[in-house]
C-alpha cells in the first residue's frame, strides 16, 4: 500500500492569510460617503481652442469679462484670435480664427455672427473645428451673461452667416466628442 502525503501548508497559509486580513478590528458598514456629486455650472470664461489631434478642447479664462452687450462678445473673437498662452501652445494648443471682419447680433439665447467669408465647409476638419471654435466659444461667453446664472452653453444657439451659401445654427455640443 502506497501512502500518500498531502500538501497542506498552502492551504493553511492561506487560511491564515485571510484569517489575518479579517481580524484587523475594521468593521466594513455597506455605505461610502463621499460627499455631494459634482453639479452647477463651471465659472468663467471658457475658450475653445484645437489640439494636435484635432479636438476642440476648452481653457479657463475667468479673468476676462462679458456681457450680453455684441462689442463684449466680439471681445471674444479677438481673445480667439490671440491664441493660446504660451503653455497651451506648448501643449499642443492653437487657434484657427484669423484676422477677418466680424458682425454679432445677439437674441434671447441666441448669437448670429456674420464672418463676412465665404460658407465654411463641414466635410472639411479645419473648416468644422474653426465653427466649434467660434460656436463653443461665444456660446459659452453669452450664457455667462445670463444673470440668472441657469443659462447652459448648449441653451444658446449660435448661427454662422457667411456672405454666400447657408447660414447654419449650431450648439456647442455638435462639436464636441468627436475627433
Amino acid at each position: 500500500m502506497t501512502r500518500t502525503r498531502r500538501r497542506t501548508r498552502p492551504a493553511w497559509t492561506a487560511l491564515l492569510a485571510a484569517a489575518t486580513l479579517s481580524a484587523c478590528g475594521v468593521q466594513p458598514t455597506g455605505v461610502l460617503d463621499g460627499g455631494d456629486p459634482a453639479g452647477g455650472l463651471t465659472k468663467g470664461l471658457r475658450l475653445y481652442f484645437v489640439s494636435q489631434s484635432g479636438r476642440l478642447e476648452a481653457v479657463s479664462r475667468p479673468d476676462i469679462p462679458v456681457s450680453a452687450d455684441p462689442d463684449d462678445l466680439l471681445g471674444v473673437l479677438k481673445y480667439l484670435m490671440s491664441g493660446p498662452t504660451p503653455a497651451e501652445r506648448a501643449s499642443g494648443l492653437t487657434t484657427l480664427l484669423e484676422s477677418g471682419t466680424f458682425e454679432l447680433s445677439t437674441g434671447d439665447r441666441t448669437v448670429t455672427l456674420d464672418i463676412g467669408a465665404p460658407a465654411l465647409d463641414p466635410a472639411s476638419l479645419r473648416d468644422r473645428n474653426l465653427t466649434g471654435q467660434l460656436v463653443c466659444s461665444l456660446a459659452r461667453a453669452r450664457a455667462m451673461a445670463d444673470p440668472s446664472g441657469t443659462t447652459r452653453t448648449d441653451d444658446i444657439r449660435v448661427t454662422i452667416r457667411p456672405w454666400s451659401g447657408p447660414a447654419p445654427t449650431h450648439i456647442c455640443s455638435d462639436f464636441l466628442g468627436r475627433g
